[in-house]
């Protein structure tokens, strides 16, 4: 099986590919600003809830200039904790493994919800 890796972030969802982050794909990935323009992907492995206090590449921003193919690129992490968190400084960005991502959302006082399976 291969590793699940961060490759969109959407409000409180974060996605995770198995695919390498180039090969991943949804609509208007290459448009900006990402947060007007791009979907979900197409495709994903999995997807968990998460909450903390993150800034992402569009807040505080009315048209980001940013696209999620430049995010994946490495042009800005999906997540960082905010200026006003009390917590640990934490980055995420994309390519970041869903155990990581697990590990450094609860380093940064959050949470992270996963569905479970029977």
């Amino acid at each position: 099986m291969k590793p699940l890796i961060l490759c969109y972030v959407e409000d409180c969802w974060a996605y995770f590919t198995d695919k390498p982050l180039a090969e991943q794909w949804g609509d208007d990935w290459n448009d900006a600003p990402y947060e007007h323009n791009a979907g979900e992907p197409y495709e994903y492995a999995e997807r968990l809830a998460f909450e903390g206090e993150f800034d992402q590449p569009c807040t505080n921003q009315c048209n980001s200039s940013y696209s999620v193919e430049r995010i994946n690129a490495g042009a800005i992490p999906w997540l960082v904790t905010s200026r006003w968190s009390s917590g640990k400084c934490v980055v995420i960005a994309a390519g970041t493994g869903i155990d990581e991502f697990i590990k450094l959302v609860r380093d940064a006082g959050g949470d992270v919800y996963r569905k479970v399976t029977a």
